[in-house]
């Protein structure tokens, strides 16, 4: 890659990337943790409910923070999980849509949607910028078919604290108690039929999640998940190098988060044992800047992972915390959906299929579709209207047109 000059594929994501409202700061360079910049919604300082799943504040969102379809647009705060310390709760956002119409008998089935990364500062919480064109488009085709959406920003973004960026179980914890948060607001008339959503980042979340669920939730009623642009992060996948294998600057701006949230998770692990100088001043601007911005400048650094770590630093992050990182269990009570582009360079489409194949071979209800052309981000409304088909067979408790059956 040239010094200078972004690829096509950066111009693309940058031109498609949410632009911060005036009214928000930029992320204020003294947060080691990337807090800050956002309006006093977000920074909860009050005490919190012990139990997960409460909403503590509401507030309507912005009009052009809403996507179209929405009858309702609102942010909340709620309480769900500490994922990193497995205690005790923590205030999390997110962003709730309600469809248009009457509520069916029961009530809307939940989409509980995982975003894909945007980045560790809390100015790149969703739910505090506009929606993107991308995810306004795919959220809306939701509404359309009938679901309630919550869209959590998971824990730490946006709110105080570190944004614990590859732990699944916070994103676990934050995915699975803001549907509970919606279930135990009677205004919001949702009903106890959920499915897990998610992209990329938020596409490892939902697998993870219906790994947490039987113990940690086994009151709410998963009844399928959708994941397009999925990473292969089962514990076998790390260690043997095949869910790290892309090297674009999409990956690298990832692992640089990587690299600066353990940094300050874990005292053993310095940042300058971790990055090579080039590394640390692309990771000095994780905690100010967002996902497109990171890729920008690894771009115009001609920055690779190789040139942003120190040798077997790679291999030493995803040895950190492997089990936070992987997923629990890949034996699931409900189906799955996988939206796989064929030209996806940050999910490798083999490494996802990998994933599929391991999934079918223990017994999971698995429906897998490929989109021709498709890249990382192009996958997702192309695979829709099949998501949303499924969805609804999975809440209806009718067939899932699957790839592989459970026996």
């Amino acid at each position: 890659m040239r010094r200078g000059r972004a690829s096509p594929r950066v111009a693309v994501v940058l031109a498609a990337a949410m632009v911060l409202s005036p009214a928000l700061r930029a992320a204020p360079g003294g947060s080691d943790v990337g807090d800050g910049g956002l309006p006093v919604f977000y920074d909860w300082r009050g005490a919190l409910p012990a139990d997960p799943g409460v909403i503590v504040a509401e507030e309507p969102l912005p009009g052009d923070y809403s996507v179209p379809g929405a009858a309702k647009a609102v942010r909340i705060l709620y309480t769900a999980r500490d994922g990193i310390t497995d205690k005790g709760v923590v205030a999390v956002s997110a962003a709730v849509f309600v469809p248009k119409g009457e509520p069916p008998a029961g009530g809307w089935p939940i989409m509980a949607w995982a975003h894909g990364t945007t980045g560790i500062a809390d100015i790149c919480a969703p739910s505090a910028r506009p929606r993107g064109a991308r995810d306004s488009q795919y959220l809306s085709s939701w509404l359309s078919g009938g679901f309630i959406v919550v869209a959590s920003d998971y824990q730490g973004l946006g709110t105080p604290g570190i944004h614990p960026y590859s732990n699944y179980r916070a994103h676990s914890y934050s995915l699975i108690d803001s549907a509970r948060a919606l279930l135990a607001t009677p205004r919001y008339h949702a009903a106890n039929r959920v499915i897990l959503a998610g992209q990329s980042q938020g596409a490892g979340a939902v697998v993870a999640a219906v790994g947490y669920a039987p113990a940690y939730a086994p009151d709410l009623a998963i009844r399928g998940v959708v994941a397009t642009g999925a990473p292969n992060l089962s514990k076998a996948a790390i260690e043997s190098g095949l869910a790290s294998s892309a090297t674009d600057v999409m990956v690298t701006g990832a692992y640089a988060m990587i690299g600066y949230e353990l940094s300050r998770i874990h005292p053993d692990l310095s940042a300058d044992e971790i990055f090579t100088p080039q590394g640390r001043e692309l990771e000095a601007h994780v905690g100010s800047a967002c996902l497109p911005e990171l890729m920008q400048e690894a771009a115009d650094k001609g920055l690779d992972p190789a040139r942003t770590f120190r040798p077997g630093m790679l291999k030493t992050l995803w040895d950190t915390d492997v089990d936070l990182r992987s997923f629990p269990s890949l034996t699931f009570g409900m189906p799955l959906f996988f939206g796989i582009g064929s030209a996806d360079t940050a999910a490798l489409p083999m490494t996802t299929l990998t994933l599929v194949n391991d999934l079918c071979s223990r017994g999971n209800t698995v429906e897998a579709r490929i989109y021709k052309d498709k890249d990382h981000s192009g996958v997702v409304n192309a695979a829709a209207a099949d998501a949303i088909g499924f969805a609804r067979a999975a809440v209806g408790g009718t067939p899932v047109a699957a790839t592989c059956r459970a026996s």
